[in-house]
């Protein structure tokens, strides 16, 4: 039987969100894909909703393709409830066209709910995120 004591939780879900930064700042769209359930659900500002690894895949991969990112995530609280949990917390994020053009920065907020995996892991079930103020474009011009 897998240990489910609160700290080991609390870390195995500090470990994701490291890993979610592994993968968005390393471009590897495969491991970031992995952290999620495959029926997870991504809720995107100014999007429709993503469910599942397939609608993820094709609204999320081609921003892996075209563009560089460094994303830094900080929590601010993590709560267990048996077999679920969430975290919520800030992020910030700087995304570079591949193809050249001005960077793109955003800070906003994100609520995640994760799932136990048989394992013992966590992944990703639920995303919700947005941001703080427009998008800022290094170029002077604001995306809103």
């Amino acid at each position: 039987m897998q240990e489910r004591s609160l700290v080991t939780d609390v870390a195995r879900i500090n470990e994701l969100w490291k890993a979610y930064e592994a993968a968005v700042n390393a471009d590897d769209f495969g491991l970031w894909l992995a952290l999620w359930n495959e029926d997870g659900i991504q809720m995107p500002p100014g999007a429709a909703q993503r469910t599942g690894w397939e609608q993820i895949r094709s609204e999320v991969e081609p921003i892996f393709k075209h563009f560089d990112q460094q994303i830094v995530i900080y929590q601010d609280d993590t709560q267990v409830l048996g077999d679920l949990a969430y975290s919520h917390g800030t992020r910030e994020s700087v995304m570079t066209p591949k193809g050249g053009g001005g960077n793109i920065e955003s800070r906003g907020k994100f609520l995640t709910i994760l799932k136990r995996q048989v394992n013992g892991s966590w992944k990703i079930a639920i995303e919700c995120f947005n941001q703080d103020a427009p998008t800022q474009i290094s170029s002077g011009y604001k995306k809103s």
